[in-house]
């Protein structure tokens, strides 16, 4: 059963406040038609680095054709990587269960640093990696999240980028490689007008920008407060240092919106791509991706696992709202996000064990009013500093 179905306004007397959300006007979870990626940059192209991080170093082929992302160790003694493939593949399938509205990639397989067959079968992946990790090392392939479409790469970079680096970043490839991160709890700082660099790969979208841009805030929050139920209760880990992205997904469609039913009392028509080309026929969704589980750590169901997620929390929390802010926008998307997570909570853990004892089913308000403390015991320390 999918936790979206769960979201009940009844829960809004957990908060006090206004039940009335802003109004919003542009939806993040459209979908776009776009062409299939030109001919230079098919499958053969060469393998480069499209992202990277403390645990390591992210490659794909040149392009959007291929659907792998490659990630390698940067060092090849420690476990991290082994680590993320467990991770992943826990959470990927309660994710399949749950149905949380937010989207995990594919967790193909897991390649120790002793398999001589992959790297002498893959030269082209080693080659590009030898001057970024210590070869051999561990290697994880998933599903390669497609960057967002090429319309709003540019409208992001018309709308952030000081125009003394505009320019540049329109021609910039590595800018092609757009994720955009979800900060629902910070706010942007304005750029220096003279910067002379600007970077799609791993944009970050802060809370102030996304009510400026008329997104749908509320959903986010509540997208985002069932992905973190599955990955609390079900899937039974902290969620340390995940990560909340926009990214695309593509799969080939039919424009033709049209039942199978009718298609039989109808007179033969075209039913293909506007464009009338078959590289016209790619169907592309923006939607919110869950990535990056090397340092999630497995917990009980006790007081114990509690203080992890709140730790956890504490370390990604410009991905989360935040509580006990007085602007409006952060109350209604705090209230999204904790209305959403205890209900689906519930659901949950009733799902997965419906032997559980009452206490239990108390823990995911602990670690809502776990959080709420961490928050006032910040703004007390603030308010001290600037006393």
């Amino acid at each position: 059963m999918p936790l979206a179905s769960l979201f009940d306004p009844s829960e809004a007397a957990l908060l006090d406040i206004s039940d009335t959300p802003p109004t919003r006007k542009l939806s993040l979870f459209d979908e776009i038609f776009t062409p299939s990626p030109t001919p230079d940059s098919q499958p053969t192209a060469a393998y480069r680095k499209i992202g990277a991080g403390a645990c390591g170093a992210v490659f794909a082929r040149g392009g959007n054709s291929e659907g792998f992302a490659i990630k390698l160790a940067k060092v090849s003694d420690n476990t991290e990587l082994w680590n993320d493939y467990i991770r992943h593949s826990t959470i990927s399938k309660n994710f399949r269960r749950f149905q949380p509205e937010v989207s995990i990639p594919e967790c193909h397989f897991f390649v120790p640093k002793d398999t001589p067959s992959y790297f002498a079968n893959n030269p082209d992946l080693s080659k590009a990696a030898t001057d970024i990790c210590h070869m051999p090392t561990d290697v994880l392939v998933t599903e390669r999240i497609q960057p967002l479409p090429q319309s709003i790469r540019t409208f992001l970079i018309e709308k952030y980028c000081p125009p003394a680096a505009r320019e540049s970043a329109l021609n910039d490839p590595a800018n092609d490689d757009c994720l955009v991160r979800v900060y629902l709890g910070s706010h942007s700082r304005k750029p220096s007008s003279g910067m002379k660099f600007f970077s799609l790969r791993n944009f970050k979208m802060h809370l102030d920008q996304m009510v400026d841009l008329d997104l749908d805030i509320e959903t986010v929050a509540k997208r985002m407060g069932a992905a973190l139920v599955v990955m609390h209760w079900a899937a039974r880990t902290d969620a340390r240092d995940i990560e909340f992205v926009l990214g695309s997904s593509r799969k080939r469609s039919t424009p033709l919106a049209v039942d199978a039913e009718e298609l039989v009392n109808m007179q033969p028509k075209y039913t293909g791509p506007v464009g009338y080309t078959h590289d016209k026929c790619v169907c592309r969704t923006t939607q919110m991706w869950v990535l990056d589980f090397n340092q999630a750590r497995a917990v009980e169901l006790n007081d114990d696992g509690v203080a992890k997620m709140v730790d956890a929390f504490r370390l990604n929390d410009p991905y989360y709202p935040r509580p006990l802010r007085s602007a409006e926008h952060e109350r209604h998307v705090w209230k999204a996000f904790v209305v959403s997570y205890l209900q689906a909570s519930r659901f949950a853990l009733e799902e997965v064990d419906e032997k559980l004892e009452g206490g239990v089913l108390e823990l995911p308000r602990q670690f809502i009013l776990g959080v709420i403390e961490l928050e006032r015991k910040r703004l007390e320390l603030r308010r001290d500093k600037e006393a």
